[in-house]
């Protein structure tokens, strides 16, 4: 016997209406605002579910619930991946041939042939005059519009030419970005200066409510059942983000299916898999964070209540990397914070459950913030910083004590004593190497908060 479909995505944009979820709200917002000709801008970091939104408003059924079908209303996909480099011509050509394109599959007469020349902005607008006259109400859905806006070759015209024809006809635009609009100008602040730009309702796309996360995986399982520890698994390693839940869930029901009982070695598995696939998202979103973000993000619990971090604070949740906790934020997931753990930030130390914050001269445990004194916090600075390699005593008292340094063992023997007790359940990490010195080392699986 096979074994059963796998209901879960783990690669690339949802196209299916069965294995999409949630996003009501969303749609309906867009559907009643594509009703009156109003542009839309969704924006929200990489893999949030962007393109998969504009697949579901694209979709026969979707467009049927929300009185969106031709030949009222004509939905017309540009290809934004063919458009970084284009011509001004080609960039019209495309237009042109998408809107070509998108009639002959509504069954509608587009009038002209696919590839007619001149392509042009007269051409364009007499196009879209027509329809208008039909009275035909067109919706341009432009994926990565980033990679449009980045064109050179395309000035503030070509931009204020199409805010021009949503305003004289029934047209429409709904584009998707990773950053509002606004934002994507060249360093010159000339190219993408125009009105273009005012014709948006921008619509934030973020992660999913915890309660919505859990309702995603029970509802596309349709009955079936994942064992309740790989359920709080993926739940752990991906957070309420839907991409990450469906890959999480995706491997976690290939594994549940393979016959073997779900225990921790499963879970360890699972995991290993999971952070695999990943790695190369969390190191996209982290080389795109500046040095102040990523300070920020490693130094969580510090940086809550600084007003100096407020701005990198909220792209940090723009970016779907923290979220609202109580007073303060907390972290996606367990695996986004053990990958955070593993990168190298400027003026910290990070090892294990700590982070040792040189700037501020703070230490910080999982979500508590150690009282130590200056001599306990060199200690642990110093022994993080050889990398679990025992330090021996000379070395550390005269680290410690530079001009007052004066061979006594029971000095430094009371100063690691009242460092262990300041360090709490974390005190154990410092091993001793009788006659040798002294170590910091973490255990592989370091009590704070279950990473």
């Amino acid at each position: 016997m096979g074994m059963a479909r796998n209901p879960f995505y783990h690669r690339g944009p949802i196209r299916t209406l069965s294995a999409f979820y949630n996003r009501q709200q969303e749609t309906e917002q867009i559907a009643s605002l594509l009703r009156v000709s109003q542009s839309v801008s969704i924006v929200g970091p990489r893999r949030i579910g962007k393109t998969s939104l504009l697949f579901h408003l694209q979709a026969p059924e979707v467009r049927h619930a929300h009185g969106l079908l031709p030949p009222e209303y004509i939905f017309v996909s540009i290809n934004s991946e063919a458009m970084g480099q284009t011509t001004l011509s080609e960039a019209y050509a495309l237009f042109l041939d998408a809107l070509h394109d998108a009639l002959s599959t509504s069954a509608l007469e587009p009038g002209w042939k696919a590839g007619a020349r001149p392509a042009d902005y007269r051409r364009l607008d007499s196009v879209l005059h027509s329809l208008s006259q039909r009275g035909t109400t067109v919706a341009f859905f432009i994926d990565e519009f980033e990679l449009l806006a980045a064109n050179r070759n395309l000035d503030p015209a070509f931009f204020s030419g199409l805010r021009g024809l949503a305003t004289r006809y029934a047209v429409s635009y709904v584009v998707a970005s990773q950053h509002p609009l606004i934002s994507l100008v060249y360093a010159d602040n000339s190219v993408l200066s125009s009105p273009f730009f005012n014709v948006f309702v921008t619509l934030p796309l973020g992660v999913f409510e915890e309660d919505v996360a859990h309702g995603m995986l029970l509802a596309l399982l349709a009955g079936e059942n994942l064992p309740e520890p790989a359920m709080r698994a993926v739940l752990d390693l991906a957070g309420p983000h839907p991409f990450f839940l469906q890959v999480a869930a995706y491997h976690a029901y290939e594994l549940a299916h393979t016959g073997r009982p779900w225990d921790e070695q499963t879970t360890a598995q699972l995991c290993k898999v999971f952070e695999e696939e990943a790695q190369p998202h969390y190191l996209y979103s982290w080389h795109n964070l500046n040095e102040d973000e990523r300070y920020a993000l490693a130094n969580l619990t510090l940086v809550q209540d600084d007003l100096g971090m407020r701005e990198a604070l909220h792209q940090l949740q723009q970016q779907c990397l923290i979220l609202p906790a109580n007073s303060g934020y907390r972290y996606l997931s367990s695996s986004l914070q053990r990958f955070v753990r593993r990168q190298s930030v400027t003026d910290l130390i990070q090892l294990g459950p700590f982070v040792i914050d040189l700037r501020h001269r703070v230490v910080t445990a999982g979500s508590d913030i150690l009282k130590l004194t200056r001599t306990q916090f060199d200690l642990l600075a110093y022994l993080a910083q050889q990398s679990g390699q025992t330090v021996p005593n000379r070395n550390l008292e005269a680290y410690i004590w530079h001009d007052e340094y004066v061979e006594d063992p029971e000095r430094l023997k009371a100063a690691i004593k009242h460092l262990r007790r300041a360090l709490g359940p974390w005190g154990d990490c410092i091993v001793n190497e009788r006659g040798v010195g002294y170590a910091l080392r973490v255990p592989a699986k370091a009590p704070y908060n279950g990473v």
